[in-house]
């Protein structure tokens, strides 16, 4: 078994031991975080889903998940471990941690030498990277009827809505690929990817405490044929970081650094995945998520929420998603006293080095000018001290 299809056997077996399972008639997407040194490899987060909130529904108080696709649950539930690893770190009681260490010359935490980031998704991601497999792919009367469509000119710094102008590549595009969906500003799992290839998977907040975090491998499933993993292979790779190349080492601060992770694929199939469950015809509205080292349990999300909460008990910490972005934020307030009194936009806003990353990239003459993001209309919570 190559490295990379036990990587993908590991993922699959604890993804498999949850007992998870849609509805026969539904598909889903799986995507995990996986980290590897010279003796063992950690899925360190999982996760599944494909849905996101319109944003007539996003919520103002960090207490939903407002895009619950797999890569970024994952992402998500990334986070989460690293906040876990900063707490044994500083604990007392704690073995010293296998995969994370202090870094001298900054004083803060990175990954331990030669210790490799693999993410994992069982198909390729929405967005940029998967616009020319589902032209290759879809019924050959939308086919038509997309290549008759003409499409409006995007002006300068505007996403395109999920497949519209499906020709263009390169291009940013908004969730979901599908019409008929209602509208959402949530940016896609694509470019969501490229932007980790630039400013690491660990977001502003844990950027505090942490060295960027970059991914050194991206592993691809459902595309078993080689002439078509030839064709996606270039497609991630201009999705995730060729359309960056403007970017170089002496546009960005301290340690960070574009990043260029290999594609690799794997044939291992994914039980719940489109391409083995070819009758099913919708996706499920469900999303697994997982954090290594927290609780063995998985939490379920519907609709932004825990499964099984009532409306009533959503707005109370203990009955919030793990990785929603106010349970995050606790998180981060417990080891930066002074943001305590900030709102999470507020805090966001206090990295200077990490801020100066993110306009290389967002900026007015960054490659992906006209990244849409939540701002301080959804983001001007405070942090949240309840049981």
């Amino acid at each position: 078994m190559s490295g990379v299809d036990a990587i993908v056997r590991t993922v699959l077996d604890l993804y498999t031991s949850f007992r998870f399972s849609p509805p026969q008639s539904q598909f889903t997407i799986l995507a995990a975080f996986v980290l590897e040194n010279a003796t063992t490899h950690h899925v360190i987060s999982l996760a599944t889903g494909s849905k996101c909130l319109p944003t007539t529904r996003f919520p103002t108080t960090g207490d939903a998940l407002l895009d619950s696709h797999a890569e970024v649950l994952a992402r998500r539930g990334a986070m989460l471990w690293l906040y876990h690893e900063l707490d044994r770190m500083n604990s007392l009681d704690s073995s010293p941690s296998q995969w994370i260490e202090l870094a001298g010359p900054t004083g803060k935490v990175r990954l331990k030498l030669h210790t490799q980031l693999y993410l994992y998704v069982s198909t390729v991601p929405c967005g940029d990277a998967s616009t020319r497999l589902l032209a290759a792919s879809q019924d050959p009367s939308i086919a038509a009827l997309k290549d008759s469509t003409t499409w409006a000119t995007l002006p300068p710094g505007t996403p395109s809505r999920g497949r519209d102008n499906y020709s263009l590549s390169g291009v940013l595009r908004t969730k979901p690929g599908r019409a008929d969906s209602p509208p959402t500003t949530c940016m896609s799992c694509s470019d969501k990817i490229a932007r980790w290839n630039v400013l690491g998977i660990q977001g502003a907040l844990l950027s505090r405490f942490y060295e960027p975090i970059y991914l050194d491998c991206v592993i691809i499933g459902g595309v078993d044929d080689a002439t078509m993993r030839g064709i996606i292979a270039g497609e991630c790779e201009r999705a995730f970081w060729r359309r960056i190349h403007s970017i170089s080492d002496t546009d960005l601060p301290g340690t960070y650094a574009p990043h260029t992770p290999p594609i690799r694929f794997t044939s291992i199939p994914f039980p719940h995945g489109k391409e083995v469950l070819t009758t099913a015809t919708n996706s499920s509205n469900e999303s697994l998520c997982y954090t290594a080292d927290i609780s063995q349990s998985p939490e379920v999300i519907i609709n932004g929420y825990r499964r099984g909460v009532a409306p009533k008990h959503r707005s109370r910490l203990k009955f919030m998603p793990r990785v929603c972005k106010l349970q995050l934020y606790n998180r981060y307030t417990t080891h930066e006293a002074s943001a305590r009194d900030l709102t999470y936009f507020e805090a966001k806003q206090s990295n200077e080095e990490y801020l100066q990353a993110k306009a290389a990239l967002l900026g007015s003459a960054g490659p992906f000018h006209g990244w849409v993001t939540s701002g301080a209309t959804y983001e001007g919570f405070t942090r949240d001290a309840a049981e």
